[in-house]
Parts: structure tokens; sequence; C-alpha cells
């Protein structure tokens, strides 16, 4: 907690990543660094921050600093990444999850509810290689209600007012569909749903 608790307090993130030689002899570089588990996740808590400003800015060498690209996250989650300690992605399987939901609590409070379902539906790449069953992580719950059934209850939770309801351009659909909810998207389209829907872009990004 206190290494996400501190990049999200950082106004700056430099990534220090010199292609030199490591005593052992083998190189170290940018490429090194994003293929370490724990660096993976020093990234990742960069883009989860609240902050309105997710730049990450890489140093390579004394005269070149340029801005590093967060997103590769998608494509490079931290399960994947190479670990000296085995059972460190146990303990940041846990961490990864909290600073989710703190995600996920602040977009839906600020309203910013694009963002709010580009995320969950990036789950099963976010845990992908981490001793979590992604698909029990959800999302944080709305305020109580009588829920008449399961899509109903999709529907509320994702912040959608009915199955055709995309004013964001992701739909219900593209959601149910990315978290591997088939049930919910055999409903989905019973209520009129369409497979057709693309998402605009228009979208906001990640970050």
């Amino acid at each position: 907690a206190c290494l996400s608790s501190y990049v999200s307090r950082s106004r700056w993130f430099f990534v220090l990543a010199p292609s030199v030689f490591h005593e052992e002899g083998h190189m170290c570089n940018y490429a090194t660094w994003r293929a370490r588990g724990w660096c993976r996740f020093e990234r990742l808590a960069r883009v989860l921050t609240p902050a309105a400003d997710t730049t990450m800015l890489l140093i390579t060498d004394g005269s070149c600093v340029r801005q590093a690209v967060a997103q590769q996250f998608l494509i490079e989650p931290v399960g994947r990444g190479s670990f000296t300690v085995e059972s460190d992605r146990a303990t940041l399987a846990g961490k990864l999850e909290k600073m989710i939901h703190s995600k996920l609590r602040h977009l839906a409070e600020s309203g910013c509810v694009g963002e709010y379902r580009r995320w969950l539906s990036s789950f099963s790449s976010l845990f992908s290689g981490l001793p979590t069953d992604w698909s029990t992580v959800r999302p944080i719950e709305l305020p109580e209600a009588s829920y008449v059934s399961e899509v109903d209850r999709f529907l509320s939770m994702h912040h959608f007012k009915s199955a055709t309801d995309r004013p964001h351009g992701t739909s219900a659909v593209h959601i149910a569909s990315a978290l591997g909810e088939a049930r919910i998207v055999e409903a989905l389209l019973a209520r009129r749903a369409s497979a057709e829907y693309r998402e605009r872009r228009t979208e906001q990004a990640f970050g």
C-alpha cells in the first residue's frame, strides 16, 4: 500500500532506465524495466492515481527525456512480469484490487462514466497472471436498489439506464462481453441491445 500511496502523491514520475550492464553481466535498459513485475506495478499505480496528470517521463541517457507510454500496461500486465520472489504475485494481487476499486470510486463520484466503463472492461488483462479470479472482482455498488433480475443489477452497477443506453459510446454489450458474462450478453440482446454497436472515436482514453 505504501508504494501506491507514494505514487499517487507524487507530482512527477520518472523512469530512470539507461542501457548499462548489470554486475552479473546482462544488459539492463527500458525493456528490462518493463519486463519486471514490480516495475509494471509502479507504472499501473501511476495510471490508477486519481490525479489528473498521469504523465510518465523516461530518461535513458543524460541528454534525452521523453514521455513514456503508460498505456502499455494493457498488453504488459503485472502478473505476466518477472519476479525474483514468486510469492510477490499474490502480494500485488491484493494491492491491485484495492487500487482499482479506489480508481472506480473516484471515477464514479466524478461522473467519468466513459472511463469508468473502460476500466471495467480491462479486468481480464489487468489481473492476467495473478492468483486472483478476476471475474469475482466487482465494481463498486450503487446505492441499495431492488433488482428485478441479474441483468438489471448489471445495468445499474455499470451506470446504464437500459440495455440500449450508450451515451458515452461504450455499450452494456461491450462491458458484458469483455467480462465474459455470456448470460448477461444474451439477456441484453433479448432486450434489443445490438451486437453491432461500435465505440465512438471520442471515447475517453485511460488515464
